[in-house]
C-alpha cells in the first residue's frame, strides 16, 4: 500500500508552537492523515522537557503556578531562579541527555518538516550534515537555549534511528525513499518559504540575499529576505525533484505575509483614532510585541522597528514568491493551497477589527458545545478568535472585552492547536475534490480539547505587560524569538 500522505515543510508543517516543537501528533498533516484514514502516519518525538528549543507555555504555566497572575518585585529573584532551573533542564536534555539519542519512531517519518528550514534547505540539509556542525555541548548560564537547536531537530526528524543507511537523506530524498520502499506516495504536501522572509519581522531589519546564499547552509547565511530572483532559482532547482518523487497529488502552499502575525506590532504614533492604517493596510512603524505603544511613541528612534515602506517591501517580495509558486504549480499540475489569502482574511488589526474570514461551521459548533469556550462569542454570534497576541481580562463580563487572540501561540509567530486546525481545514478544502474517496470530517471537538492555551490560558496572561517585561529582561526570550525565526 502506498503512503497516503507525506509532508515536507518547516515549523508550520511540523506543528511548532509557543517556542518549541513538541506535540507533533497535533500538526496539521497528522490531523489530515487521520481524516484520510491513515493509521500509521509517522511523526518524530519531541515530547521531552516540553520540546525543542524552549516551550513558552511550559514556562508561562510554571511561573503562574508559583507566582500567580503577577510577578511582584519581591518575587523577581525567585522567578528568575525558577526560570533558570527550567531552562537548565531543557538545555541538558537536548544537548547531553536523552534528547541526543536515537528514537524508535520509525526508520523514516511521513512528516519530514523541520522548523527553521528555508526553501533550498529541503535538498541541502541531511542528518549527517547537521551532525557535523553541531558543536560539543557546553553549559551556558546566560543564554540557555540549546545550541544549533534546528540542526538537532533535523537529525531527529530526517533520521530518527541515526542509521547510517539514512544519514545522507534530505527532506526530498527521504520522501523519494518512502515512495520507493512503500509503494509510492498518494499525496505530497510541500510548504516551504516562510523562513526566506520571516526574520525580517523578528530582527526588524532587512538584509537581502546575495548569490552566494544559494549555496550556503543556514548557519552560514546572514540574509533574512531573499531576492525574488533567488527564490525563483531555488524553486526551479527543486521542482523537478518534487516531480521525480512521483506522488499522485502534490499540494503546495503559498507563503503568508509575515507582517500580520503579532510578533511585530504595528503602531502609528500620534495618528487620530481610526487613522492609524494607510489605505493599503500598513502602520507607520512595526516593533517587537513586548514593547508597549506608549513606550515606543515617546521615543521611536530608541526602539528597533521597521517602517511602513519596509513592511510593504517585505510583503511585495512575498507576493512575488507566491506568484512564482502558483506559476510553477500551474505548469506542473500541482494543487495550490492559498494560506497567504487565508491569513489576509484572518488579519484582525489590518482589517480594523473586522476580519473577513468565515470560520468553519463545525468549529463554531464545537466551540459552543465546550464548557470552556461556549461564551467566547461576540454579541452577533461570531467566535472570538483573532490574530492579536493572546490576552485575558478575567474581570470583564463582556466576552469581546474579556478575550483576545487565540489563533497565535505564545511565540507570536506560530498558530495554536486551533489555528493549525484551520490550516488543516484549508488544505482539505483543496484536497477533497481531487481525492478518490471523500476525507472524513475534521474532529473539531478533539482539536479544541487539545488546545491548552484556548481552554486553560495561564493566569499571568492577565498581567501581560509585566510577564513580557520579565521575560524580556530575565530570560532569553528575545534570543529565542530570533532562533526560531531563522
Amino acid at each position: 500500500m502506498p503512503a497516503k500522505l507525506v509532508a515536507i515543510g518547516d515549523s508550520l508543517t511540523q506543528g511548532f508552537k509557543s517556542g518549541s516543537i513538541s506535540q507533533t501528533h497535533l500538526s496539521y498533516p497528522a490531523t489530515i492523515a487521520r481524516c484520510l484514514g491513515e493509521t500509521d502516519f509517522k511523526v518524530p518525538d519531541f515530547t521531552g522537557e516540553g520540546g525543542l528549543p524552549v516551550n513558552l507555555e511550559t514556562l508561562f504555566y510554571m511561573l503562574a503556578e508559583k507566582f500567580g497572575a503577577k510577578i511582584g518585585a519581591s518575587d523577581s529573584i525567585s522567578a528568575f531562579l525558577a526560570t533558570q532551573g527550567l531552562l537548565n533542564r531543557v538545555e541538558n536534555y537536548w544537548e547531553r541527555g536523552e534528547g541526543t539519542q536515537p528514537t524508535q519512531t520509525g526508520a523514516l517519518h511521513h512528516n519530514l518538516a523541520v522548523w527553521g528550514f528555508a526553501l533550498g534547505d529541503c535538498e541541502m540539509l541531511t542528518e549527517a550534515t547537521c551532525r557535523r556542525f553541531i558543536p560539543a555541548p557546553k553549559d551556558n548560564t546566560v543564554n540557555q537555549i540549546p545550541e544549533f537547536a534546528m540542526y538537532r531537530t533535523a537529525r531527529r526528524t530526517l533520521n530518527p534511528s541515526f542509521d547510517v543507511q539514512y544519514e545522507c537523506l534530505s527532506q526530498l530524498s527521504a520522501a523519494a525513499e518512502i515512495a520507493k520502499t512503500q509503494g509510492g506516495i498518494e499525496n505530497l504536501i510541500f510548504w516551504l518559504g516562510s523562513n526566506n522572509c520571516l526574520s525580517t519581522v523578528t530582527n526588524l531589519k532587512i538584509k537581502w540575499s546575495e548569490a552566494a546564499d544559494l549555496e550556503r547552509l543556514p548557519h552560514q547565511r546572514s540574509c533574512n529576505l531573499w531576492l525574488p530572483s533567488h527564490f525563483k532559482t531555488l524553486l526551479w532547482q527543486i521542482a523537478d525533484k518534487i516531480d521525480a518523487i512521483a506522488a499522485k497529488n502534490v499540494f503546495i502552499a503559498t507563503i503568508p505575509h509575515v507582517t500580520i502575525p503579532p510578533v511585530s506590532r504595528g503602531i502609528s504614533p500620534g495618528a487620530a483614532c481610526g487613522q492609524e492604517l494607510s489605505e493599503d493596510g500598513y502602520y507607520e512603524y512595526y516593533t517587537h510585541f513586548w514593547i508597549w505603544d506608549e513606550e515606543f511613541a515617546s521615543a521611536p528612534d530608541k526602539y528597533p522597528h521597521l517602517t511602513r515602506e519596509q513592511a510593504r517591501t517585505i510583503d511585495a517580495a512575498i507576493n512575488e514568491y507566491n506568484e512564482a509558486i502558483k506559476l510553477e504549480a500551474n505548469k506542473r499540475g500541482w494543487h495550490v493551497v492559498d494560506i497567504c489569502n487565508l491569513l489576509n482574511r484572518l488579519a484582525y488589526r489590518r482589517q480594523k477589527g473586522h476580519p473577513g474570514y468565515e470560520f468553519p461551521s463545525e468549529l463554531v459548533a464545537a466551540l459552543k458545545s465546550h464548557s470552556a469556550t461556549k461564551d467566547r462569542f461576540t454579541s452577533d454570534g461570531k467566535p472570538i478568535l483573532d490574530t492579536r497576541y493572546v490576552r485575558l481580562y478575567p474581570d470583564k463580563t463582556n466576552p469581546e472585552e474579556k478575550y483576545q487572540g487565540g489563533l497565535f501561540s505564545l511565540d507570536a509567530i506560530h498558530p495554536t492547536t486551533t489555528g493549525y486546525g484551520i490550516v488543516a481545514h484549508e488544505f482539505l478544502q483543496v484536497m477533497a475534490p481531487v481525492l478518490p474517496e471523500k476525507p472524513q470530517p475534521l474532529n473539531w471537538q478533539e482539536i479544541i480539547s487539545a488546545d491548552s492555551l484556548l481552554l486553560n490560558p495561564p493566569e499571568n496572561l492577565q498581567s501581560l505587560r509585566e510577564i513580557l517585561y520579565f521575560l524580556k529582561y530575565r530570560t532569553p526570550l528575545p534570543n529565542l524569538i530570533k532562533v526560531i525565526s531563522g
